[in-house]
């Protein structure tokens, strides 16, 4: 039990650095491989990698290789880390072969955070098997949080898509923890102790990152959720619930604490309704995949419904490497800049000074949330850029200068502002040389196919795994 414990520790320390590193490359941009959540990330999932394999040698030499190449919870362990390994090098072909993207719901990208989610599972179900006790409650916070990891970027407030998708992959993900979860804890409240583990880790990395003076993400308000998951349950046992009940609580619990928290993605008024349809689809096609259709007579979605509502949520991963909202792709730095910006609700006024000076046109760009406006950045001496953009909506919104000289060179720069309030900020920024844009055509068609493909699968027998496995009722 104590090599899982590390193994469930580690994967919640891996969590936590992620948000850490997340928080590091919206305001910073890209850094070394050696930076602090960068080390942290790999050490703590190289913990819990190696917890699992010991606990999973230990297994073997206690039934044996026949027994053990038969047990299910060895056959998923080797199948995650072989997911999270495999991501790795996907990850860096894909940026060699069509383009570096920073974009989460990637391929490769989207292959690593399914892969950790399968690992949080496989740990959940061998504690469950070993006896669970305390020890569950720290897996059930490891499901649950890595459940959230996909909307990372919609809670730094850094949306690559539309708002609408927003708590829809939220409600999906927590709905598919609850199921697994329920699954393998007993417990009446297993999913409230879950989701108190999973906010104590989100809590722990805000002073952390206030220390640093980096932007925080929110805490997403999932006990509220899960304390309507778990009242529900001392009614009506059956998952069939769960598409009614998740969404409904998502959207009652984060709708309302969006605008208040910092750093939250708002849900727009003509948004809810959409928003709320497909969260419903989300849920019921997790539940049917995970459960099977029902044996109550409850009304459920029908065939053809769970069908668009798999498509529905399926299309916003269709672009997924062409993310316009905070994707720079930082290349070869090529000097400095430095920026004058001042922020006056929807107007945003910047004064760019480029090192070295360069001629030539110059433009200014804002990006969020797949919208890109762009304006006309006006030397005005001493090397100096001048310009000025209105935005549309609040939030955080990404500032590009791009300069292109007579010849064929190009450079930019970025910093990150907050629409809608009041803002003057004096920084240097890295000058760097973007790289190529990403390439389009039949290969990375069929590498998208793949990649997504090896994920659906999988998270299709993470759900449908230990439907049959007896567990001690507490």
């Amino acid at each position: 039990m104590n090599r899982l414990i590390t193994a469930t520790a580690g994967g919640l320390l891996a969590l936590f650095s992620m948000c850490w590193d997340d928080s590091l490359h919206t305001d910073v941009g890209r850094d070394t491989f050696w930076s602090t959540p960068h080390v942290l990330l790999y050490g703590s999932l190289t913990v819990t990698l190696a917890a699992t394999a010991w606990w999973g040698i230990a297994r073997i030499r206690g039934r044996g290789l026949r027994a053990a190449a038969a047990d299910p919870l060895l056959r998923w362990a080797v199948v995650s880390a072989a997911a999270i390994g495999i991501s790795a090098p996907a990850d860096a072909v894909w940026h060699t072969a069509f383009g570096r993207d920073a974009v989460l719901w990637s391929p490769p990208h989207l292959l690593a955070i399914v892969a950790t989610f399968a690992l949080a599972v496989t740990l959940l179900r061998a504690i469950a098997a070993e006896g669970g006790g305390w020890p569950t409650v720290l897996g059930g916070g490891l499901v649950l949080a890595a459940s959230l990891a996909p909307v990372m970027e919609y809670e730094s407030d850094v949306p690559q898509y539309s708002a609408v998708w927003f708590l829809p992959a939220a409600g999906t993900g927590i709905t598919l923890a609850i199921v697994l979860i329920r699954r393998f804890d007993p417990h009446p409240w297993a999913v409230t102790r879950a989701a108190l583990v999973a906010t104590a880790v989100r809590l722990a990395v805000i002073p952390v990152l206030v220390g640093l003076e980096y932007s925080t993400p929110i805490v997403p308000p999932v006990l509220i959720v899960a304390l309507a998951a778990d009242l529900v349950r001392g009614w009506r046992s059956s998952s069939w619930w769960l598409p009614l009940v998740v969404p409904l609580a998502v959207h009652a619990a984060y709708v309302p604490l969006l605008p208040v928290l910092p750093h939250g993605t708002t849900v727009a008024a003509d948004q809810f309704v959409p928003s709320l349809l497909v969260s419903l689809g989300g849920s019921a096609l997790v539940v049917l995949a995970a459960e099977g259709l029902p044996r109550t007579r409850l009304p459920v979605i029908g065939t053809a419904g769970l069908t668009v509502a798999a498509l529905t949520l399926a299309l916003p991963l269709l672009s997924a490497g062409r993310a316009a909202a905070h994707d720079p792709g930082q290349g070869t730095e090529a000097g400095a800049a430095h920026w004058r910006t001042t922020v006056r609700g929807s107007r945003i006024d910047v004064a760019v000074t480029p090192d070295p000076s360069t001629s030539g046109r110059a433009t200014l760009v804002v990006r969020r949330a797949g919208q890109e406006l762009s304006a006309a950045l006006t030397p005005s001496g001493n090397g100096v850029y001048r310009g000025d953009i209105t935005v549309p909506e609040s939030g955080r919104w990404f500032v590009y200068a791009t300069f292109r000289d007579t010849g064929t060179s190009t450079t930019e720069t970025w910093i990150p502002v907050e629409a809608g309030s009041l803002q003057i900020l004096h920084e240097d920024r890295p000058l760097y040389v973007p790289p190529a844009p990403q390439k389009d055509g039949a290969g990375r068609t069929t590498a998208t196919v793949v990649l997504y493909g090896l994920s659906a699968a999988i998270l299709l027998a993470v759900a449908r795994s230990g439907r049959r496995t007896p567990l001690p009722q507490t």
